[in-house]
């Protein structure tokens, strides 16, 4: 890569990196869960936990149709029967669902369903990547639920970038990938860096999530689940993760592990 063009990137890339690092994260009591309690507790043998993580960008990655979100799937298990199967997913946008990327306030945030998302992003053309789904332990279940709540409180606005203006003054307001990034009570904003966003944004959180005793089953995907949600129908891409995994173990705290 030549040089002017290296210099132009850390131009761009350095500034939001620093306003990061003094950026205000809201208060979620997410990131405050005590996970080695969590850790000691047991869930009913009958419900199991997944995660499917998601990033869609256009074809010329612009900020403003990009996006990441998350979907907690809980199953319960009854003899004879097929599993019940409930979604819990956080997808941040502006009520608006209109991103701007250049403003530096905080506007009203809303967040939005699995269908409802997937009917924003590919409208926009965008195309979909999805990881998962995986198998999570109930702890971090309750940490994603705990979020989402948080977010679905009025407590924040959003703001797509979070690392300068009024969010970072105030803690009032984050970004899509953020919303999910500060349920995590070690890693600090400035490790989910804003210059990544839509597909690789959601690669970091992957990355994350299997860095820490997280998933029961590591990068083992259970594919059941994509028709039982119906994602079968949408066109979306299946990715695999490759890399380090550390799995959850009885006396893990989740994310608590670095």
């Amino acid at each position: 890569m030549p040089i002017r063009t290296v210099g132009m990137l850390l131009a761009l890339v350095l500034p939001t990196c620093g306003c990061a690092l003094l950026a205000k994260k809201p208060p979620t009591p997410a990131a405050r869960i005590d996970g080695t309690a969590l850790a000691r507790t047991s869930p009913s043998p009958n419900e199991h936990f997944y995660l499917i993580v998601f990033g869609s960008q256009d074809a010329l990655r612009r900020p403003k149709y990009t996006h990441t979100f998350a979907t907690l799937i809980h199953t319960v298990e009854s003899p004879g029967q097929a599993p019940q199967v409930e979604t819990h997913t956080i997808s941040w946008f502006p009520a608006t669902a209109d991103i701007h990327p250049l403003r530096r306030y905080v506007e009203p945030g809303h967040n939005f369903t699995l269908p409802e998302t997937l009917d924003i992003v590919l409208g926009n053309r965008e195309s979909v990547d999805v990881w998962g789904p995986y198998e999570v332990w109930h702890g971090f279940a309750f940490r994603f639920l705990t979020q989402k709540a948080f977010l679905e409180s009025g407590a924040i606005g959003y703001q797509c970038d979070d690392s300068i203006g009024e969010a970072a003054r105030t803690g009032d307001g984050c970004s899509c990938t953020h919303a999910i990034s500060d349920m995590d009570p070690v890693y600090p904003r400035w490790r989910y860096p804003l210059f990544e966003y839509g597909h690789s944004a959601a690669r970091t959180l992957v990355r994350r999530f299997m860095h820490s005793p997280v998933t029961i089953q590591g990068c083992t995907t259970h594919d059941w689940l994509i028709e039982r949600i119906g994602l079968n129908a949408y066109p979306i891409e299946r990715r695999q993760y490759h890399g380090r995994i550390v799995p959850f173990e009885p006396g893990d705290a989740g994310l608590d592990a670095r």
